[in-house]
């Protein structure tokens, strides 16, 4: 392990998924803002595997969030950075803003487990795994509510009620009418869930060996430990490329 106790296996995980964000991000902007057809095959196919950024993402954020000191203060930080990523999407691409990002989400998560925190430590181990588990069901169950139901598709639905979708009131939450739209959008339920097994995952990482908590792809590790500017820049800087490309050159 490095003096300032990174574990570094986090990073490097973290570094690999942002690029695979800025690379998921071209290819919407492309196909879906810029109505590049060649493209729209690779996007459908991104699209695809999409889900699996924000559940990593979530899920090392709660492991992150058991290793840190200052929660609420980091909380804060995402929580400004996020109204300031929808006040500029709603200024420059207002079809697509982004109402309720991951970056809501993580600051809403940092600020009220951060609040508890306290508490959480108290929790005993087997209590713990009580409490993992009983999420992993809950964030199965609630994973399909956007669709209007509880349950998993094929085994067994709950129909929720209709008067939920009638407004987009709830949409923190996950309820929202059809012609809702964030281009990023990660509501409390399901995720809560996650980002709790995240934050057990955390009360037990220091145990790892520690050939894992050594750098080994150092690059890598470097991204990782700058995601938010990575996740703020990129976009912009990505946009105002693809308009280049597919606008300033015709």
């Amino acid at each position: 392990m490095e003096k300032n106790n990174r574990i570094n296996i986090i990073d490097e995980v973290r570094g690999a998924l942002i690029i695979l964000v800025i690379v998921y991000h071209m290819l919407y902007d492309s196909a879906v803002i810029f109505k590049v057809k060649e493209l729209w095959a690779a996007y459908r196919v991104a699209h695809i595997i999409q889900p699996f950024l924000p559940f990593m993402f979530i899920l090392i954020s709660g492991i992150a969030f058991k290793l840190s000191r200052n929660n609420i203060r980091r909380g804060l930080l995402l929580g400004a950075v996020a109204l300031a990523v929808t006040a500029a999407t709603w200024l420059f691409i207002p079809k697509y803003a982004v109402v309720f990002g991951i970056l809501h989400f993580l600051a809403l998560m940092h600020i009220l487990f951060g609040i508890v925190q306290r508490f959480v430590k108290e929790i005993p181990a087997k209590a713990w795994i009580v409490i993992c588990a009983l999420c992993a069901v809950l964030f199965a169950l609630t994973c399909n509510i956007q669709l209007g139901y509880l349950g998993i598709k094929g085994l067994f639905t709950v129909p929720l009620p209709d008067a939920l979708f009638q407004s987009d009131a709830l949409m923190a939450l996950g309820f929202h009418t059809e012609d809702f739209i964030s281009a990023d959008y990660n509501p409390i339920l399901p995720w809560i869930f996650l980002f709790i097994i995240g934050i057990f995952i955390g009360k037990y990482i220091q145990k790892i060996p520690e050939s894992l908590k050594s750098p080994h792809i150092r690059p890598l590790a470097f991204v990782g430990r700058h995601t938010l500017i990575i996740y703020l820049a990129h976009q912009p800087i990505l946009y105002g490329v693809l308009w280049v490309i597919f606008n300033g050159l015709c």
